[in-house]
């Protein structure tokens, strides 16, 4: 394991030195410090890359890595591309495979790809953690589809298993086959198909981008682009200025991270809205953005709303709500959603929706507001879905609980 990092953030005026990172590994459990640089501390636009992380001249501690960082690595797809890879090397060279820890999957992210503004260094060498420039163009996406499918399938061999890594796809988080492409001196993220999906899961999760659009809230520019009878979702990346391939980066914070939260726990919204208000400097248009996206989730019954689906970045001095991101309709009406709503994660999250108003400061009028902007939107969740190609058994397999819901949240919520 590498024991010490340097901690770099991107901005307008170059990569600045932030701080370092100091990582222990004793049985099995990791452990980390990191410290602020004193010149970065007397900067007057310095902030805080984590609330665990406060800026003062000691030393924070935490357990595994500290959130910010930890937001830098990828999840369970590109996790699984950096193991087959050791194991390739390993088997290659008839040795047993090493064992990876958080902070070897944390450096062998590719730095063009890497999400947010933090980038690492290793004390003693002169470039980024990891550098790579082949980011593949956006006319390769049948051929990364291809080796994406092999992977997903358990069939892929070496020469698939660096393609996509070197398509940036270790850099990615979320568990649905992905690869970074360029287009125009564009860096863009491609969401996949995959071989076992039911439906077309990237026909819907773009409608459901449509539907957050009209409702009022941020998303990033999305295309659905036709491979066949395969389809990929092709998205601008949030976290670069215009999405240039070499734009400044900007910041970007997992809710998750806001709140102190690990992978598993039980987590509520009302947690984030309280960590919102201090984290953000002008909370009250974020509140309600908020507010408006949590509807949105119930409207469309997105159950998989962990919370390193929700985030933040930082622009103009100011932590603002990320676009929408990974938002799908669930058609399985009894499948409870992974974040509570005030304590609720089934049919009593409307109820939850009516006590998280107060928490995020919304009068009775306000909330109504929101939720029919949402409500509005989702009613033309057929339109969408036929214009994003979505077959006519998908229909019928999606509109009742769109329907169902966005009549639940309207009676609740009256105009």
């Amino acid at each position: 394991m590498t024991p010490t990092i340097y901690v770099y953030a991107s901005s307008v005026s170059g990569d600045i030195f932030i701080g370092t990172c100091r990582f222990s590994l004793r049985r099995g459990r990791l452990t980390s410090a990191f410290s602020y640089d004193d010149t970065y501390l007397a900067r007057t636009d310095a902030y805080a890359i984590d609330p665990s992380l406060p800026l003062r001249d000691a030393a924070g501690f935490c357990e595994g890595l500290p959130g910010a960082l930890r937001d830098s690595i990828p999840d369970r797809w590109g996790r699984h591309l950096i193991d087959r890879r050791m194991l390739n090397e390993a088997t290659t060279l008839e040795q047993r495979p090493r064992t990876l820890d958080k902070v070897d999957y944390l450096l062998g992210v590719y730095d063009a790809s890497r999400q947010g503004a933090l980038r690492f260094r290793i004390p003693e060498t002169t470039g980024f953690q990891s550098l790579h420039e082949n980011v593949p163009p956006l006319v390769e996406l049948k051929r990364l589809l291809s080796a994406s499918n092999k992977v997903s399938l358990g069939s892929a061999g070496t020469e698939e298993i660096e393609e996509l890594l070197d398509a940036g796809s270790g850099s990615l988080g979320g568990a649905r086959p992905k690869a970074s492409v360029t287009d125009e001196g564009r860096l863009l993220l491609a969401k996949f198909s995959h071989p076992e999906d039911s439906w077309d899961v990237m026909a819907w999760e773009k409608t459901s981008l449509d539907i957050a659009n009209a409702a009022g809230l941020e998303v990033p520019k999305v295309r659905l682009i036709r491979l066949g009878t395969d389809s990929a979702l092709v998205l601008e990346r949030f976290d670069r200025t215009g999405s240039r391939m070499d734009g400044p980066r900007l910041p970007y914070l997992s809710a998750m991270s806001l709140i102190g939260a690990r992978d598993g726990s039980q987590n509520d919204y009302a947690d984030v809205a309280d960590a919102l208000s201090d984290w953000c400097e002008k909370p009250i248009p974020e509140l309600e953005a908020l507010f408006r996206h949590i509807a949105l989730s119930v409207a469309l019954h997105n159950t998989d709303d962990h919370l390193r689906n929700l985030g933040f970045l930082r622009r103009g001095g100011q932590w603002v709500l990320a676009p929408v991101f990974d938002v799908n309709i669930n058609p399985d009406t009894t499948r409870r959603r992974v974040t509570s709503i005030f304590g609720e994660t089934g049919k009593g999250e409307i109820d939850g929706m009516k006590e998280l108003a107060e928490v995020c400061g919304l009068s009775a009028a306000a909330a109504s507001r929101s939720v029919a902007s949402v409500t509005r939107a989702a009613r033309d969740w057929k339109i969408f879905a036929k214009r994003n190609g979505c077959r006519e058994t998908e229909l019928r397999l999606m509109g009742p609980v769109i329907e169902e819901r966005t009549s639940a949240l309207s009676a609740a919520f009256p105009r």
